[in-house]
């Protein structure tokens, strides 16, 4: 069992995380503060609401980009709305319109992949550009800065608060709440539900799958679903927490979210894949960038190093596959 645990992708992750932190924190003291902490917690929610969203597509054997575009139509879109008429409530009216935008969005991917049998990143590129070329032409395309009165302040709403000797006071945001509800709910649907037995079967092999009883069609709308809605409630958080809604927010984000899932231990195939694995991985990258800025490394070597990372351990899981075939072998002979 230990060994299993040492072994996993998860394990090695959070070795990378608490090695990382240590080296930061040699090299810059400040590193080592309540600030820090909920920096990279707040820097990160809509990041873990996304590939929580975006793990079981992955899971299944798809690769898609158009979540990030459905969140800025959903949020922009509900913003834009909603101060056309004067609204001057709460947020909960924000969130309720903008899951409906997301999930018809994501249903509408899932209908074309699933009806006229397109691959899952093809129609995910074409909803992508499609989704921020109808927010810039028809509904806007400058950020928006007003507020209603009823969310103003949201940004600074928090569940615990601590007196940082650097900052002053800082805190936990309350949408890290949205990230265990979701983050829960993903886990409780991969593991112990019907569907998430199906997606892990979709990934590993789909005629298996099919042959198995699994409704691959029905389970796909499903996923495509949870994507638009996830991504419509990252949208909107991220408006509110930046204070302003913006046509193409995350148009240079896919990538990031991909990374991290990548990172966690899914494989870009399909078949495997984790929320605990998905939290780390989008920690690490959060990390990463930190650890960049403190060290005095220039911005453009973050991409690089990120990328570094992920050829890495995008080559783990062959490696290994390598391995044990080659002592298969060896016991064989």
């Amino acid at each position: 069992m230990l060994n299993k645990i040492v072994r996993s992708n998860e394990f090695v992750i959070f070795v990378i995380l608490v090695a990382l932190s240590l080296v930061i924190g040699w090299i810059n003291p400040a590193f080592y503060s309540w600030a820090t902490v909920f920096d990279v917690i707040r820097a990160s929610i809509v990041y873990f609401i996304m590939a929580y969203g975006l793990l079981p597509i992955i899971i299944a054997g798809g690769i898609d980009i158009s979540f990030v575009a459905i969140a800025a139509m959903s949020s922009y879109t509900v913003h834009m709305f909603l101060i056309k008429q004067g609204y001057q409530g709460g947020i909960l009216l924000y969130y309720v319109l903008g899951c409906l935008l997301g999930a018809t969005a994501g249903l509408l991917n899932g209908i074309l992949v699933t009806r006229f049998k397109l691959p899952v990143f093809d129609v995910s590129l074409a909803a992508f550009t499609m989704w921020y070329g109808f927010t810039l032409f028809f509904i806007g395309a400058t950020a928006n800065f007003d507020l209603p009165k009823g969310t103003v302040g949201y940004y600074a709403r928090f569940l615990i608060t601590f007196q940082d000797p650097n900052v002053g006071t800082t805190g936990l945001h309350e949408s890290f709440l949205y990230v265990v509800i979701l983050g829960f709910f993903i886990w409780w649907l991969l593991k112990y539900t019907t569907l998430g037995r199906g997606v892990f079967a979709m990934g590993g092999n789909r005629d298996v799958a099919i042959r198995t009883g699994f409704n691959v069609n029905r389970i796909q709308l499903v996923l495509f679903i949870i994507m638009g809605t996830f991504s419509a409630v990252a949208g909107v958080t991220q408006g509110f927490l930046s204070r302003y809604f913006n046509p193409v927010l995350f148009i240079a984000q896919p990538l990031d979210v991909l990374a991290a899932i990548i990172l966690g231990g899914a494989a870009i195939t399909g078949g495997s894949g984790s929320v605990l694995g998905t939290t780390l991985g989008v920690l690490l990258i959060q990390l990463i960038n930190r650890a960049l800025i403190l060290t005095g490394i220039q911005v453009e070597w973050q991409r690089f190093v990120l990328g570094i990372i992920l050829i890495l351990f995008t080559a783990i899981p062959s490696i290994r596959t390598l391995r044990a075939k080659r002592v298969g072998r060896m016991i064989q002979s």
